[in-house]
């Protein structure tokens, strides 16, 4: 009898280490099928073409910086034929000398008109070029540049990675740092008008010949931010114009979760397979 029940009891250990390994791989299976679910979620929530979009707007606005044609100038008293955004880098300040310049009504008299002259960089000038004004724009612009690409880098990031958070995948999925690119780009095209024309009436104040013609237009760099704004805007229509699953993600990360937790709550070793033994109810009969 002592024999028979040290069996018994020899089974029934083997029994539930048996059961409860063959527990544990189901466990790890059904985790590495959450995990799996939550990659196929995230995948789902990135936005490649958004993320291109993103990276050739951040291309563009600084070609834009660097490009020296932003604004050109013909018949006035300027030194340059074209100003950029780079000239504006560096601390300047202003310098007034006079010259002598000829009377209109008495060819032989001369009179003596001031020059404004902004010192820049490593010793250069521009002569009759920009006023204070203008530089102070023009700074301003390059700080909206900056900001915009600032802008346009967290939008790729967030359409690369696709991140579940509800505030970021709001902010993505609604496109919001898109359409601040796009809303920055429209409003440094309205400052360049700005300073074309503060330096429109510079040049007219400043031209040497009175029949020349004063022409300020709008260069390279311009139709850049332009080009910059019309990418920004595919971006932000991938992200608007795409469908996306109804139910939210974050609710379904939940019902995993929960279902693991389910998972611990069931019975294992003799019951589990007892239970596995029970035979099948009755078939439905009305």
């Amino acid at each position: 009898m002592p024999g028979r029940s040290s069996r018994r009891n020899r089974d029934s250990g083997v029994h539930r280490e048996s059961s409860s390994s063959g527990s544990r791989p189901h466990r790890h299976r059904s985790s590495n099928s959450n995990r799996s679910r939550r990659f196929r979620l995230k995948h789902k929530e990135r936005n490649f073409i958004a993320a291109v979009c993103s990276m050739i707007v951040i291309v563009i606005l600084c070609t834009a910086l660097a490009e020296s044609k932003w604004i050109s100038l013909s018949g006035g008293g300027c030194n340059l034929r074209y100003i950029g955004a780079y000239q504006f880098f560096f601390s300047g300040f202003f310098e007034t000398s006079f010259s002598p310049h000829k009377s209109q009504n008495l060819p032989i008299q001369y009179t003596q008109s001031a020059d404004k002259i902004y010192h820049y960089g490593s010793g250069r000038i521009m002569k009759n070029c920009v006023t204070p004004k203008a530089v102070a724009l023009m700074k301003t612009i390059i700080g909206f540049i900056f900001f915009a690409i600032l802008c346009s880098f967290f939008a790729f990031l967030l359409d690369l990675i696709g991140p579940l958070r509800r505030s970021l995948k709001m902010i993505r999925r609604n496109a919001f740092l898109s359409i601040l690119t796009v809303v920055i780009c429209v409003v440094v095209n309205g400052f360049t008008y700005w300073v074309t024309t503060e330096i429109e009436r510079l040049q007219r104040n400043t031209k040497i010949k009175q029949s020349s013609k004063v022409e300020v237009d709008f260069d390279v760099s311009f139709y850049l931010v332009a080009a910059a704004g019309g990418v920004a805007v595919l971006a932000t229509a991938s992200n608007c114009l795409r469908r996306y699953p109804i139910y939210e993600e974050s609710q379904t990360e939940s019902l995993l979760d929960d279902y693991d937790g389910v998972e611990a709550l069931l019975p294992t070793g003799p019951e589990a397979s007892a239970l596995a033994q029970m035979p099948p109810p009755p078939a439905y009969s009305p």
